[in-house]
């Protein structure tokens, strides 16, 4: 792992040992290396006109500094920002650059190397020293940042590890041990505790594998637990999917398509390393995941086509395709979360669909929610935090096509239309939130794992913690 730390020197101030990075108004593609007369490294990288550099791009080419380095094989770099010279950036404040700062450096230096045989043939960067960082809430801002950044990797990590290292109960206990010095709380359910809750969605999609389903619940009070004598205010839910390999079940998913279906955990392992963030900060609100976590498996024992399930809220679920498993897991979270904590907002993540994949591309995650006030704040946060979102509606025009005449619903369109498919899982889920509680759902298929654009790592993006980091702050 990279270091990353801030001096108050300035670039004349440090060791010759770093390389010295200068940001340039040439176009982003132009980029030099140049050894100075005494011997020293500058990377020359150009950002474009500064006037004209806004937080998108800004996070950018912080990501792109690194990817640079790493190319060039530099050990040691040192950044000094110029913020006055960015007029744009200049007018969002010294603690939400320098927190966008160390968020990205994080996520930009991070490398998924488990199974790797060989040491890494090219040199590692081993430091990135910010310079000029004089005063405490900067430096504050950007140890935040870092934190928020090491959290989302923790979530890579757990995404990115393939399914036979991280089944269901691998995934329980790699967060026990995530959270074992933490001032956060971890409860399991195992499958008899999961049968006692009468949760039939979690219990019928992970019956066909060997490694039974089991539902994390981790629990955060920095707000305070209600007592009988002392009330506390009620907590943020968070509900992220655990599917830790999918198959697609008895309807099987195609060549090409199955092979990375260990990142199907992505929504729970970005609630993990959500809560890592809050815990680790101590942030003063209350907070409560919950991860419903199973192997969609084929065996004699999988559940079939056509197959009916009782949920934990009593409605029951025709089984109209086994590929669309996210959906029945998350319901039964869902209403695990509203019976046991009464929460004030639930937030769901999961990578659900491909069809928010096809509606949207590979650079945002789609938001569903009736609460207009709540899509709004998170897709003005997602700007803000570079977890983008947009929103897709949940109408009730939508809510006839899942109606079964055998059930009180099925899990996929009872034509097999391929229409609006996205939305049709938001619409599935709609059916178990909470009748009172600002809820939604946040299809984060698109930003499973990152693209070229992205300027990080091949495999999962850690998304979206940074976006729900702040949320919990904010709301």
């Amino acid at each position: 792992m990279t270091k990353i730390n801030t001096t108050e020197k300035t670039f004349t101030e440090i060791p010759s040992k770093y390389c010295q990075i200068i940001l340039t108004e040439d176009k982003p593609a132009w980029h030099r290396l140049v050894e100075k007369t005494d011997g020293s490294l500058e990377y020359r990288m150009g950002v474009g006109k500064y006037e004209a550099v806004t937080l998108r791009s800004y996070r950018t080419f912080i990501r792109s500094i690194v990817h640079a380095a790493k190319q060039h094989q530099l050990d040691r770099i040192a950044i000094n920002l110029d913020i006055p010279a960015y007029s744009i950036l200049a007018t969002l404040g010294d603690e939400l650059l320098f927190r966008t700062l160390g968020e990205n450096l994080a996520l930009a230096q991070y490398e998924f190397r488990k199974y790797k045989t060989t040491k890494k043939e090219t040199a590692m960067l081993q430091e990135i020293l910010v310079c000029g960082v004089k005063t405490a809430t900067i430096k504050q801002s950007f140890s935040v940042g870092v934190t928020i950044g090491t959290s989302a990797n923790i979530a890579r990590d757990i995404a990115n590890t393939c399914g036979e290292d991280m089944t269901p109960s691998k995934l329980v206990s790699a967060t026990k041990a995530i959270f074992k010095n933490s001032c956060a709380t971890v409860k399991i359910l195992n499958k008899t505790a999961i049968k006692k809750e009468k949760m039939g969605l979690l219990e019928v999609v992970g019956k066909g594998a060997n490694d039974g389903p089991n539902l994390i619940i981790i629990e955060y009070w920095g707000a305070g637990k209600s007592t009988k004598s002392k009330k506390t205010e009620a907590p943020i839910a968070l509900i992220g999917k655990g599917i830790t390999f999918d198959s697609g079940g008895l309807n099987v998913k195609p060549a090409g398509s199955m092979h990375e279906m260990h990142m199907d955990m992505s929504g729970g392992a970005a609630m993990i390393g959500t809560m890592h963030a809050i815990a680790t900060l101590g942030i003063k609100k209350n907070v409560i995941a919950v991860i419903p976590t199973a192997e969609n498996a084929i065996s004699r024992d999988s559940m079939r086509a056509g197959d009916i399930a009782i949920s934990m809220s009593g409605k029951t679920v025709e089984i109209l395709h086994t590929d669309a498993e996210g959906r029945l897991v998350l319901a039964d979270g869902m209403t695990y979360a509203t019976k046991h904590y009464q929460p004030r907002v639930m937030i769901d993540a999961a990578t659900l669909t491909g069809a928010s994949l096809v509606a949207l591309g590979s650079f945002a995650s789609a938001v569903m929610t009736k609460d207009k006030e709540l899509s709004d704040t998170l897709v003005q946060l997602g700007e803000e935090t570079g977890d983008l979102l947009w929103p897709l509606p949940l109408w009730d025009e939508y809510l006839q096509s899942l109606k079964s005449t055998r059930a009180d619903l099925s899990n996929i369109a009872t034509n097999f239309a391929r229409e609006a498919g996205c939305i049709e899982g938001g619409i599935f889920l709609s059916h178990f939130a909470p009748k009172k509680t600002p809820w939604a759902h946040l299809d984060i298929a698109p930003r499973m794992e990152s693209n070229a654009h992205d300027k990080l790592a091949k495999g999962a993006t850690g998304e979206p913690v940074r976006l729900l980091v702040k949320f919990i702050e904010q709301y």
